[in-house]
């Protein structure tokens, strides 16, 4: 299933979970460089998150966000959309 992801800058902490989860599933290791999702560090207490082309939609990033900076929304097709 295909998410939309909801970013919340303003809440997120840094952490990077995100990335580690992203990489671990789709690069086999914790490798945050390597992550799909990047989390840059803007000041010290603020941070602005980025998807790349890679990027599945596949929500697990928020599934790992304890923190809500990233919140999955079910997409609904174009097709039951148009009916």
């Amino acid at each position: 299933m295909s998410w939309k992801i909801n970013v919340f800058p303003e809440h997120c902490t840094g952490c990077r979970a995100c990335q580690m989860i992203c990489s671990y599933t789709y690069e086999n290791g914790f490798q945050p460089l390597k992550a799909y999702i990047t989390v840059e560090e803007k000041d010290s207490a603020h941070f602005k998150i980025t998807f790349d082309s890679r990027c599945k939609n596949c929500g697990l990033c928020a599934n790992y966000c304890a923190i809500g900076a990233l919140v999955k929304e079910r997409q609904v097709p174009l097709d039951v959309q148009n009916n």
